[in-house]
């Protein structure tokens, strides 16, 4: 009887703890942030008072916001258009045992285990107008001038980050889609070849098909990372030159701690979780809709 009991009970002991910090953690900060939208809090003004939805109605009239918005979904569609692209071709490559491929496997890891502040540093190190390795080689080969700089403009500057951004994501997705092709059976790759299926026709009606769940819920993290995303934007551009390369997370962090707007700052990070909350809805909305086989 009393070891029924205990049986029963070990399962929530071992559960509470993890649930309670994730109370703590995470879903107090967002109960904590939504009630800010609803007042006019100002670090540098006494009064707060409530002012109901009027924050969510002045924000849809903040042009910083749609732009730092259009902004972060440019970065955020690019990062993973080509992180994907490198991720899933190296993992292939990884996986058709090329020359170099230990090699690969060796140095893969190390972008993804940087800080993204290190990669960020390292990044503008090697960008710098006056002393960037990257900056000097294309000077000294006459591909830009003497006084030519990543980060003065806007587009540039997206560009430098976006890079840095891509070199430290796509091991991820290298890693795991590289893991699940470890496991694909060999019947499956004997039947192919049999069947004359090489190469692309491999790639596309065996391989991919096998990858196509692992591919997607690593499109959906990463998503949601680079959406997120603020240490190397911050840390290579600050949002600049003239506020070109500021997204919605600097612009939030701007908001609270520059001008100590918590509640502009709190309404603007509920429409950023909106906005994540409808895409990756969408997505799973769409990924159950074209069904397919289950290979997990």
């Amino acid at each position: 009887m009393k070891h029924n009991r205990l049986h029963k009970v070990v399962p929530y002991v071992l559960v509470g703890p993890p649930l309670v910090m994730i109370a703590i953690f995470l879903f107090y900060p967002m109960l904590r942030n939504i009630i800010l939208s609803f007042f006019n809090y100002n670090l540098s003004e006494i009064d707060r008072p409530f002012v109901g939805l009027q924050n969510y109605f002045a924000m849809l009239h903040d042009r910083r916001l749609w732009n730092a918005l259009g902004r972060t979904g440019i970065w955020t569609a690019v990062n993973l258009l080509f992180a994907v692209f490198i991720g899933v071709g190296s993992a292939f490559l990884m996986f058709s045992g090329f020359k170099g491929s230990g090699a690969l496997k060796s140095f893969i890891l190390i972008p993804w285990i940087l800080p993204s502040v290190v990669t960020g540093y390292i990044f503008s190190l090697m960008l710098n107008e006056d002393a960037g390795i990257i900056t000097w080689i294309l000077k000294a080969t006459g591909v830009v001038g003497q006084h030519f700089s990543f980060f003065s403009s806007g587009p540039l500057s997206m560009t430098a980050a976006v890079t840095a951004n891509i070199w430290r994501a796509f091991p991820f997705f290298t890693l795991m889609i590289y893991a699940k092709l470890c496991t694909v059976p060999n019947d499956q790759l004997d039947a192919a070849q049999l069947e004359g299926v090489q190469g692309i026709k491999l790639f596309r009606y065996v391989l991919l098909p096998f990858v196509r769940n692992i591919l997607m819920s690593c499109i959906f993290l990463c998503f949601i990372w680079t959406f997120n995303a603020y240490d190397i934007m911050k840390v290579m551009t600050n949002g600049g030159p003239a506020e070109m390369t500021t997204t919605m997370s600097l612009l939030i962090q701007r908001e609270a701690f520059t001008y100590f707007s918590l509640s502009n700052a709190a309404t603007m990070s509920v429409y950023m979780f909106c906005v994540m909350l409808i895409v990756v809805g969408i997505g799973a909305f769409l990924r159950l809709l074209t069904g397919g086989k289950n290979y997990d």
